[in-house]
């Protein structure tokens, strides 16, 4: 390896036209050294041997002479999450170590290395494994070029830094999760600090803007999931849907202190999905009283509509200044809501075959709308 190093400081210090005093005066050493470097006497310091790659613009690996066997990799990679599993944190963190003298500057080694040393850290509480999962998870930044795990960024590597940080300094972990929290997505590791810190009050307004935002998420995920599987026109799928629902129905009705809030009409889509599965079923009975529900719950709303749940839903500690007003595309009517819901799950992007399977769903609701 020494020898493959110095020749390629020769090699990329030539292409880039530069003298041995040039490359010193770039990184603030003597011209000795790097003639050092170059008859191969000594080598660079691991922390020098990144910043040479950086300037050179290549890998770490390139300018070691490395040739690179991603199965390496792999395997090394396997071998430390195996390691993990089986609760042998010691060992993994062994082989994460050697891991990192063969690829020092290779992107997957040093963020599986750096979630390594993050998840000793947690059974061991080791300072020094916190200081190295953050070097870590830091240093693969400068690598992410190489990264193709589309589930990697670097704001996911951040958020793995802030929860790494909470094992050791709650205040800079609590700093940083404040920083990365867009759209809320740190609330929880925010609240959880604050509970530390004895701010329950702060906490549990985070808890329960997050209890709002899954509810209103959880919601988007069960609708694409339910259009997703009528669409298959499987009668096994049919029933998936209507259970689907009904997990749905079983926490906004766990979520209700009965006043009449945004939950309200959240509900009455929900029902609608439902019968418009049960019709797909022929399970016309249970149908017709989930669409009766529906439209009792949905006239009820639209007396005193509201697209808020600001202290009308159940575990509610919120702040005043916390805003829940939710605005859908359904129309601000509730029985308006269900007309229109109707009109798409029946429209073109709908399997023909389902159509006609939810149309005695539409037929009852027409009825009873205008019998109303």
């Amino acid at each position: 390896m020494q020898h493959k190093l110095s020749e390629n400081i020769k090699k990329y210090r030539k292409e880039m036209n530069l003298t041995q005093s040039d490359l010193a005066e770039a990184f603030g050493i003597t011209e000795g050294a790097v003639s050092k470097w170059e008859s191969g006497n000594t080598v660079p310091d691991i922390s020098l041997l990144m910043d040479l790659a950086d300037f050179f613009d290549i890998s770490v690996d390139t300018l070691l002479g490395y040739s690179i066997s991603s199965k390496n990799i792999d395997d090394i990679i396997s071998k430390m999450k195996n390691l993990l599993d089986e609760g042998k944190y010691d060992e993994a963190v062994s082989v994460a170590e050697k891991a990192l003298v063969r690829y020092p500057g290779n992107f997957k080694i040093l963020y599986k290395c750096a979630h390594t040393y993050g998840t000793a850290l947690r059974q061991s509480n080791a300072k020094e494994y916190c200081k190295k999962a953050i070097e870590l998870y830091e240093n693969s930044i400068r690598y992410l070029y190489q990264n193709t795990d589309p589930e990697i960024n670097e704001f996911v590597i951040k958020m793995e830094i802030a929860h790494v940080k909470f094992w050791d300094d709650i205040d800079k972990a609590l700093a940083d999760f404040e920083a990365l929290n867009y759209m809320g997505v740190s609330d929880v590791q925010i609240a959880r600090i604050l509970m530390r810190k004895g701010k329950t009050d702060e906490a549990l307004d985070k808890y329960t803007r997050t209890m709002v935002r899954a509810l209103i998420h959880d919601l988007d995920m069960a609708a694409g999931m339910f259009i997703a599987l009528i669409s298959t026109g499987k009668n096994k799928a049919f029933v998936e849907a209507s259970e689907l629902m009904e997990w749905y129905l079983a926490i906004i009705d766990a979520t209700s202190n009965g006043k009449i809030s945004y939950l309200t009409k959240m509900k009455t889509v929900v029902l609608a999905f439902k019968a418009m599965s049960l019709s797909c079923s022929k399970n016309y009975g249970i149908m017709r009283q989930c669409l009766d529900e529906a439209l009792a719950l949905a006239k009820e709303f639209d007396k005193k509509p509201s697209n808020d749940f600001n202290g009308k839903i159940k575990f509610w500690h919120a702040s005043e200044d916390f805003s829940t007003s939710v605005y859908d595309e359904i129309g601000c009517s509730a029985v308006d809501g269900i007309d229109n819901l109707f009109d798409e799950m029946m429209g073109k992007a709908t399997p023909d075959a389902v159509v006609k399977k939810m149309k005695e769903a539409r037929e009852y609701w027409d009825s009873i709308k205008h019998n109303e």
